[in-house]
């Protein structure tokens, strides 16, 4: 059996950690064989970690500073590279610490590993989470690079589980890009040699959509630089009409038209 290690990257909203993300971590089934937080802007307060390790005295917390470009990229590279020295075959599960695992989250998702023979990453259902309403979508159950460079099918932060070599391999995620990372990373993952990929079916994790306007990857004024820096790295993989299909949504989600991108 593969370790599991939680990753987190936080403001940090201490709130939202105390109330939400580490409570249903705490909650596991199958508990992370730690959890590794790492704080952007500040250190997390000793009260508030002392707090934490309280909700889940059976997991280890490990609690680190970003040490790269500030965001969130930055702040999953340090802790990628913090596990891949202590861990380094384990299984990365990724939870944004506003969102929340149900309790069987990372027991179904090792199980469909184990049943896969050991995938590079195990994709479950990320369901979406509107001021409490809840927004209908199916789980997915096979993804192409042309579905992350119109939008995202459903890969996102929190439904992460994926091997930390291979994501290495793929070079982790962009230091300095401030929205767009999964969408980023899932092409890079999809492009590696050999990549193998398995689906849970069911949906495991809740993505509370808009219910912190700090998050570090959070859109706002950063998504037309963003979505500027993501057509910088990846449309030469766009065809005429995947092109098409990313401007329409840029257009009809962000407000932002293909001259702004230029």
């Amino acid at each position: 059996m593969k370790p599991i290690i939680g990753l987190m990257a936080t403001c940090p909203r201490e709130t939202a950690l105390k109330e939400v993300s580490v409570p249903s971590i705490a909650r596991q089934i199958r508990l992370p064989d730690a959890l590794v937080i790492v704080s952007d802007r500040y250190d997390l307060s000793v009260s508030t970690l002392k707090e934490l390790k309280a909700t889940a005295p059976l997991l280890g917390i490990h609690s680190l500073s970003n040490t790269r470009i500030p965001g969130a990229a930055g702040a999953w590279n340090t802790g990628l590279d913090y596990i891949h020295q202590r861990w380094p075959d384990a299984y990365i599960a990724i939870l944004d610490d506003d969102d929340a695992w149900d309790a069987d989250h990372l027991t179904t998702c090792i199980n469909a590993a184990a049943k896969a023979k050991w995938p590079d990453a195990v994709v479950s259902g990320l369901r979406m989470n509107c001021e409490g309403a809840l927004i209908s979508r199916t789980p997915p159950l096979t993804l192409s690079i042309d579905d992350f460079l119109i939008g995202n099918p459903g890969w996102q932060g929190s439904n992460t589980f994926v091997n930390i070599n291979r994501l290495l391999e793929a070079g982790g995620f962009t230091d300095g890009l401030t929205s767009c990372n999964d969408r980023d990373l899932a092409i890079r993952m999809l492009s590696l040699h050999g990549v193998s990929i398995t689906f849970t079916g069911k949906f495991t994790s809740t993505w509370n959509l808009n219910a912190s306007p700090d998050s570090l990857s959070q859109a706002g004024p950063q998504k037309c630089k963003a979505l500027k820096k993501f057509l910088t790295l990846h449309g030469h993989r766009m065809t005429a009409d995947v092109r098409q299909g990313f401007m329409t949504r840029c257009r009809k989600l962000f407000g932002v038209s293909e001259a702004d991108l230029t």
